[in-house]
């Protein structure tokens, strides 16, 4: 009898623990996919939220939205959180926002600061640290969450599914809000967040923002984001690049693609301190203005693409300590081995612009293609013993 007793009541308290505490059906939802912050025009904040229009399904439960169905509803507040309590007004369902993607921010508010606009992250229990942060360039945020790329209907799914486009990872980084947070919460008070645009129906999503204390102080464009993921010790993968070399007298251009490099980073504390910068890696050769692919030939482009990396580089160095924003968490390596001597820099007023940077690049160039060729020939490797070895 005990026995059975105790059996019921483990039934009675699985059922209760595999329940839910939020028993609303989904039709009952409102569920935010995107979320936009733009300077208000009588307030200080405008928020629009983009909303999924569910279809019935046959049990006359909500089904998936259709294509292009969606929502943007908006409502202005002092504060992102007062501007999201009065767009509860404008539904008559529940905001949920569970399976929020993305919240994109207008450059005016990045040029002032985030930090209030990130309150509602905080704020929100539903919200997680993994939705995706986008900075909203030329144009009011909430013309990002209206746009209907004709390849995706839904703005706030274009980015998740942008961003598993490895391809496109070199023009632009994914970052998240436990990302932005990490970097922003360490010494140097600096992280990046990318930039988006929209043309039409087109949306365009690369470059990105540099952020110190909160606002956006620099932009790294093009070849600027690889160069700045080296510089933090980062791997590059599938970057395409383009370049011009001489070749029998003739300016030739020469587009390699499937570029996969890795950097490591060497800190030396002396005066003033010093980073050592290793770059190496490999890349494919996809097109070519000219049919010269000779060891010759080979050679002297992969010297000519070590050297537009390390410029590449340098320049990126050179532009951060202009604006004197270290994204790079180098200041926080430094502090992490020595207190004492992070301290004796004064590394955000003045130690960072005063560090020296040494920045060494051996990328080799691994296929050439040409699938046509009848009489190609392998391209020429260095081995151990051109070294001695």
């Amino acid at each position: 009898m005990i026995g059975k007793k105790t059996l019921s009541l483990a039934l009675l308290l699985m059922l209760c623990l595999s329940g839910c505490n939020d028993m609303r059906e989904i039709d009952q939802r409102g569920m935010v996919l995107g979320i936009s912050i733009d300077q208000g025009e009588e307030k200080k904040y405008k928020i629009s939220i983009q909303l999924p229009i569910l279809g019935k399904s046959q049990n006359g439960g909500g089904g998936p939205a259709k294509s292009g169905e969606f929502e943007v509803l908006w409502s202005e507040g002092d504060t992102v959180w007062e501007a999201i309590t009065n767009l509860e007004s404008k539904t008559p369902n529940v905001l949920f926002f569970g399976h929020l993607k993305v919240i994109v921010i207008s450059e005016k508010i990045a040029a002032t600061s985030i930090n209030g606009s990130l309150d509602l992250v905080d704020r929100i229990p539903d919200i997680g640290n993994k939705v995706f942060l986008i900075i909203s360039k030329d144009e009011e945020a909430s013309k990002f969450l209206k746009t209907e790329s004709s390849l995706i209907k839904l703005p706030a799914l274009y980015v998740n599914r942008f961003f598993r486009a490895d391809k496109k990872l070199s023009r632009t980084q994914p970052i998240k809000v436990f990302q932005y947070r990490r970097d922003r919460n360490t010494v140097s008070s600096a992280a990046v967040i990318p930039f988006a645009k929209t043309i039409d129906s087109e949306i365009i999503i690369e470059d990105m923002g540099v952020l110190k204390d909160d606002s956006l102080v620099e932009i790294l464009k093009g070849n600027e984001v690889a160069a700045s993921q080296l510089i933090k010790g980062e791997k590059v993968e599938e970057m395409n690049y383009i370049t011009h070399i001489e070749s029998k007298g003739k300016k030739v251009s020469v587009s390699l693609s499937r570029i996969m490099l890795e950097s490591k980073v060497d800190l030396k504390k002396i005066t003033p301190v010093t980073f050592e910068i290793y770059v190496k890696g490999e890349g494919n050769l996809v097109e070519l203005s000219a049919g010269e692919t000779s060891k010759g030939f080979i050679e002297k482009l992969e010297s000519q693409l070590n050297k537009e990396i390390k410029t590449d580089i340098e320049q990126t160095i050179e532009k951060m300590k202009k604006a004197n924003v270290e994204p790079w968490l180098l200041g926080h390596r430094i502090w992490i081995k020595d207190q004492t001597y992070f301290e004796s820099l004064k590394w955000k007023e003045e130690g960072f612009k005063e560090a020296l940077f040494t920045v060494n690049v051996d990328i080799r160039i691994d296929t050439t293609g040409q699938k046509g060729l009848f009489n190609k020939s392998p391209i020429y490797q260095k081995s151990t013993r051109d070294d001695g070895g």
